[in-house]
């Protein structure tokens, strides 16, 4: 199978460097993409590095920003005041360094009784609540289902529907997640409305419910979730979405360098 797509890095795998030195990394290893984000434990986007430094070793690496991960929690519309306002500021980051894309994750919490009618209400306001912004930003908010049982948006489909039910369709677009899209149980794939896929592997071992970030690794042929199977599905259906790595294991958070590259390697070999 050949793919045109996009190869991007999420820096969930290379979180305790720099931003500058993370462009570098992927630079240097081949790639031209890159996705950033403020849940590490510098929340800082760009850590400690301005916009202007950073954008400067982009231009001078050939490497684009493809997303910022993420507004948390979006859709409680308890939050919608200050979610706007953490909004404005990711996307101003967002502009310093010409990336194009927000993505949005929703409630994931156990105390969040809301009735799947409410929550289903609440996310098409959430997205209408926010079109504004993004409209006059010219970028796009990319909604990524989180397939726990605890998730208010568990499945692609809900994504789908709210995009479909909004006033703004065109402003969002879904991220499938083959971690997310396995833990769901989901079946039903959106080859059309997928603007990026996030991809990572988890091997044998553990009881489905029992699995976390913690257990997402590179991939290999002891993958469980079929990480071959759901990308080609997507990829025959015409889906040119960027495909980004994103492994949230501590253990590969310790790689060095070089053994990253070989999980990287290993990876692309085998689902592509």
């Amino acid at each position: 199978m050949k793919t045109a797509n996009t190869i991007s890095l999420n820096r969930i795998m290379y979180p305790d460097k720099t931003v500058t030195k993370f462009i570098h990394f992927a630079a240097d290893s081949g790639f031209r993409a890159i996705e950033l984000r403020n849940d590490l434990s510098d929340s800082r986007i760009l850590g400690a590095e301005s916009a202007l430094e950073v954008a400067a070793v982009l231009k001078e690496r050939g490497v684009s920003v493809l997303t910022i991960n993420a507004l948390q929690r979006f859709n409680d519309p308890e939050l919608f005041p200050e979610k706007k306002k953490e909004l404005k500021s990711l996307i101003k980051e967002a502009a310093a360094v010409h990336c194009p894309m927000i993505i949005l994750c929703p409630v994931c919490d156990p105390s969040d009784a809301r009735p799947p009618g409410i929550q289903a209400r609440d996310l098409i306001a959430a997205l209408d609540e926010y079109s504004l912004l993004f409209r006059d930003s010219g970028m796009v908010g990319m909604i990524e289902p989180l397939g726990f049982p605890i998730s208010s948006v568990r499945y692609k489909r809900q994504a789908a529907d709210a995009i479909a039910g909004c006033g703004s369709p065109g402003l969002y677009n879904i991220v499938h997640d083959t971690f997310h899209h396995y833990l769901s149980g989901e079946t039903e794939i959106f080859p059309d409305l997928t603007g990026l896929l996030h991809i990572s592997g988890v091997l044998p071992g553990k009881a489905k419910e029992s699995i976390t970030d913690d257990d997402r690794v590179f991939i290999d042929d002891r993958d469980i979730m079929d990480n071959r199977g759901q990308i080609a599905g997507l990829l025959e259906a015409g889906c040119q979405a960027p495909i980004s790595f994103e492994p949230f294991s501590p253990e590969v958070q310790k790689y060095s360098e070089e053994e990253l590259r070989r999980g990287i390697a290993g990876s692309l070999a085998y689902v592509l």
